[in-house]
């Protein structure tokens, strides 16, 4: 087996022509000297013959900016980021960027070592799906919080009217007539997931329904939710009428789990998820959903990338949900 070509560097092409690499670099950038034409042709000639082609990102590092563009996001398995992920790619691309993507796997620490890492290459700056409950970062560096903001975060941010988007979904919940409405929420009550729990409890205190013992815990991960979600079935009684899960991952694993145990969806117990996934709107079966518009997120995020002026302005944009009937609420 032969050994890999070497990619031909500047110094090879300076070899070739008989130059030095300073006057090659002027050849290739296009300065910031001028070239005598009989010494740009032989370095043009040698660069034609070694393939040689220049390194975009090491002549942006020098010049201390780049076009790309890091985002930040706890799993890209998870449908909704790589969904979000995808729409920032494709907006970062129509403005010249190339995007760089990070997964912290809920972890405050592997967040920060993803920013540092953006900074010391040198991108236009970060947007960030903060997993952490309140701000660490001290610097200047360009950022843009998307879907999920730190307490006490400066800077500007990008997110979904999470809590009256749950406040809807429990009201429409009630207005099929179910009065014990269970929650299915993460592990924790921070950032979006904690928002829309805060939503479903204040529906249904403003109506005057029991919240005690109909909040659940359970992983983000679909496949462990299922598994949670079905032992909670098997341990209530009698079975609620009602979930409404914080997200469409949670709420596809509460469906999974229904169907598991026998029972039918909306017949036994209503469903009405949170996100819009296209999972959740066009699957097999049509989840009822609160959808969330990931796509103006990502402009409006870029857009405030674009022009950050280091954090002063603190621009909070909140992005309105829609509500989406499906078959598993009961309207069909």
């Amino acid at each position: 087996m032969s050994e890999p070509r070497r990619r031909p560097t500047m110094a090879d092409v300076a070899r070739r022509a008989g130059a030095s690499t300073a006057v090659v670099s002027y050849v290739v950038n296009g300065g910031p000297r001028p070239v005598a034409a009989s010494t740009r042709a032989l370095v043009e000639q040698a660069i034609s013959e070694l393939g040689y082609r220049r390194n975009p990102l090491a002549g942006a590092l020098s010049a201390g900016r780049t076009n790309l563009v890091g985002l930040l996001v706890p799993d890209s398995a998870n449908a909704f980021f790589s969904e979000m992920a995808r729409c920032i790619e494709q907006q970062a691309r129509k403005r010249g960027l190339l995007m760089l993507l990070g997964n912290t796997s809920y972890d405050p620490a592997v967040e920060q070592d993803y920013e540092t890492a953006f900074a010391d290459l040198r991108a236009v700056g970060t947007l960030v799906t903060s997993i952490a409950a309140e701000s660490a970062p001290g610097d200047d560096c360009p950022r843009v919080y998307v879907h999920s903001r730190p307490t006490g975060a400066v800077g500007p941010s990008v997110t979904f009217d999470d809590l009256n988007g749950a406040i809807e979904a429990v009201d429409h919940l009630r207005w099929h007539g179910h009065r014990d409405i269970h929650c299915v929420t993460g592990p924790d009550d921070f950032g979006p997931a904690g928002l829309r729990t805060e939503g479903w409890a204040r529906a249904l205190a403003s109506a005057n329904l029991p919240v005690r013992g109909r909040l659940h815990h359970v992983p983000f991960e679909r496949i462990q939710a299922e598994h949670c979600v079905r032992e909670m079935l098997l341990a209530t009684d009698p079975c609620p009428q009602a979930i409404f899960a914080t997200t469409d991952e949670l709420a596809l694993a509460s469906l999974r789990a229904t169907a598991s145990l026998g029972l039918r969806v909306p017949g036994d117990i209503a469903l009405i998820g949170f996100d819009g996934i296209r999972e959740a709107l066009h699957g097999r079966v049509r989840l009822t959903t609160v959808s969330v518009p990931t796509q103006h997120l990502a402009v409006h995020a870029l857009d405030a990338l674009l022009t950050w002026d280091g954090g002063r302005s603190g621009l909070r944009t909140v992005l309105p949900t829609t509500l989406t009937v499906g078959e598993t609420c009961g309207c069909s």
